[in-house]
């Protein structure tokens, strides 16, 4: 009896370390900004290339793509596709580069339902090959890059790599909420709101930028990405269109990110 006491008291122990370890694990909210730019390694088709950028955990499981330019020649992007399984949702997409550039992404630190994952390191990866890696040729150049997600700002100095050059990283924790609306007012106008079928965000920005719109709902999960690219135009409008109904009729957080200003204001959904 006393052995099966014990038994019982050893569980229980356990089982309480372990529900108190759960609720200790955080999930900051916050944006990750990554740019970098391709150099050519001068392969069989350079400087056509296909590219691809994603995010990876700790441990290497892939968590999302965020760009991948490569419509039709995936399958020579032999690391993204070995670690992703052919998984662009949520991505920037298009055909095969005609030149090496300069390119940047977000990250809204949520994994492809939607949810905030856990702080941590994560990695940021990079490929590209312009020869047919998958049949026979070398795998194109690739590069990682770690940072921390977690309650504190990442900003490092990246050094340049041989293929990758002009990298920056700014990891940011933020929150979803509401910001100040007048500051918002200023940055960006939802029209109209309420809405049905389809809103309007007019941006005004002060000089060319990258920009991130994303849709969420009020627990905090991302919905729906609206736009992810580069605006040269200070004043532009992005369509939040609910055509498919992915908007059910409620209260939902409109963000807008330019890697160096975030706002937020909430967009109401009537049936």
């Amino acid at each position: 009896m006393k052995k099966f006491l014990l038994i019982c008291l050893i569980v229980f122990t356990t089982t309480l370390i372990k529900a108190q370890e759960s609720q200790n694990i955080s999930s900051t909210d916050g944006n990750l900004t990554f740019s970098v730019k391709t150099v050519s390694n001068g392969a069989t088709y350079s400087p056509k290339n296909v590219l691809a950028i994603w995010i990876k955990d700790a441990t290497g499981n892939f968590v999302i793509s965020r760009k991948v330019m490569a419509n039709q020649r995936k399958q020579h992007l032999v690391k993204w596709m070995a670690n992703s399984g052919n998984n662009s949702v949520d991505a920037i997409t298009g055909s095969t580069l005609s030149n090496h550039t300069t390119h940047t992404v977000s990250w809204d630190c949520r994994d492809l339902l939607g949810n905030l994952v856990v702080d941590g390191d994560y990695q940021v990866w990079i490929e590209y090959t312009s020869r047919n890696s998958a049949n026979g040729g070398s795998p194109g150049p690739s590069y990682s890059t770690t940072f921390t997600k977690g309650t504190v700002t990442f900003n490092p100095t990246i050094p340049d790599e041989a293929y990758f050059i002009n990298m920056t990283l700014l990891f940011e924790p933020s929150a979803v909420g509401i910001s100040d609306s007048k500051e918002a007012d200023k940055f960006f106008t939802l029209m109209p709101n309420p809405a049905v079928d389809e809103c309007t965000v007019e941006l005004n920005l002060t000089e060319g930028s990258y920009v991130n719109v994303s849709v969420y709902d009020l627990n905090g999960r991302r919905v729906m990405e609206a736009f992810d690219g580069y605006i040269a135009d200070n004043k532009e409008n992005i369509i939040i269109s609910n055509n498919s109904h992915q908007l059910v009729p409620g209260t939902y957080i409109v963000r807008v990110n330019t890697g160096s200003k975030l706002y937020s204001q909430k967009l109401l959904i009537q049936e």
